[in-house]
């Protein structure tokens, strides 16, 4: 088959939520595919991390990038559409119209249950862009069953047009002594600490942890990910409970610096309010770091019984989870490797080329 797939979110030199799942799938797409001619289109020449071309791998640039996937891209599609037979995007987001079948993936809804937690204009987007995804969509992947029956609860699916394709996780090595202590000093963290990942935004429930740490003084509590959108209470708790000595934003980090501070935590606290699906959940407990998660859909459905789980609502409940911390020593990570996301992806398209 002739596949055309959207590379723009896994184009970039900072990788977060969507750009990670990105670049993660088309590498290993790129590893494991031995049939299938794709044509990555992009609006900025690739970076040097992306996969080079080969017989199977082409990358085409194009523009205006103004409005990129309604216009140049829909526009570039309806001249070459005889050249492709699918066009799969890592995102929710598919060139519409488009003259050729589309997959989009979707990888959580939960926008639409708390649109006071985004700004007028992404909050449109996102609930009108996925809509007409879905809407025109020949099939739709999610990243977790429980986003699959959110979808079909809310859309009106049928449950056969669409596969779940897990999100994974690089195996890693271990860091030495001497590379941690490298990487903690760089952050000034010189206490025991507890970690948590994820791009400052509200669904994170940054508030609310912070203030359970606050009956911490001996621990260091360590907020690693990049600036979202609506974060300014997250800093006014810490100003107001007066932690600002104790409570550390690292911004984004490298791979290398993420999974050093895996490795050396107490434990990875991730309160979230909703997630489509958990990343930094499945890393964690490949450093066999303890985990405490939300009680919520996503969260039960990767972590199984290899996590504590509390009320994200319900201070008391952490804080108690924090002074108790157990480690499962689970392997559950084992079952979510990028690499058999890509397998999976293949074997789509494979199922999708006899129909």
């Amino acid at each position: 088959m002739n596949i055309g797939i959207d590379g723009n979110e896994a184009n970039t030199k900072i990788k977060v939520g969507s750009g990670q799942y990105s670049f993660n799938i088309l590498k290993q797409l790129y590893l494991h595919n031995k049939k299938h001619f794709f044509t990555i289109f992009l609006k900025n020449k690739p970076l040097p991390d992306m996969p080079k071309p080969n017989k199977f791998w082409h990358y085409k640039v194009i523009g205006p990038k103004l409005l990129w996937t309604k216009f140049a891209l829909p526009l570039n599609l309806a001249i070459s559409h005889k050249n492709f037979d699918l066009f799969y995007s890592p995102t929710h987001y598919s060139p519409t119209p488009c003259p050729i079948p589309t997959i989009p993936t979707i990888h959580d809804i939960g926008y639409l249950k708390t649109p006071k937690d985004f700004n007028k204009k992404d909050f449109y987007q996102l609930k009108n862009w996925t809509a007409a995804s879905i809407s025109q969509a020949k099939h739709i992947i999610t990243v977790s069953e429980f986003t699959k029956s959110e979808i079909i609860k809310t859309y009106n699916i049928k449950p056969n047009k669409i596969t779940v394709i897990p999100n994974g996780i690089t195996k890693f090595k271990k860091h030495t002594k001497t590379e941690s202590q490298k990487i903690l000093g760089k952050f000034n963290i010189t206490k025991p600490y507890f970690l948590s990942v994820g791009t400052l935004k509200p669904n994170k429930n940054y508030s609310f942890l912070i203030k359970a740490f606050s009956k911490f003084p001996q621990y260091q509590l360590v907020i690693s990910g990049k600036k979202g959108w609506l974060f300014d209470e997250i800093f006014k708790t810490v100003t107001d409970l007066k932690l600002e000595k104790s409570v550390i934003f690292t911004d984004y980090v490298s791979d290398r610096e993420r999974n050093i501070l895996f490795q050396n935590a107490i434990a990875t606290v991730l309160p979230s309010l909703y997630e489509g699906f958990g990343i930094p959940a499945i890393e964690s407990q490949s450093f066999d770091t303890p985990i405490i998660v939300s009680d919520i859909p996503a969260y039960r459905e990767i972590m199984a019984d290899s996590a504590t789980y509390i009320d994200p609502h319900n201070e008391r409940d952490l804080i108690k989870a924090m002074q108790n911390i157990k480690n499962n020593h689970s392997h559950n990570y084992q079952r979510y490797l990028w690499s058999k996301s890509a397998k999976k992806l293949i074997h789509l398209f494979d199922t999708l080329s006899n129909v």
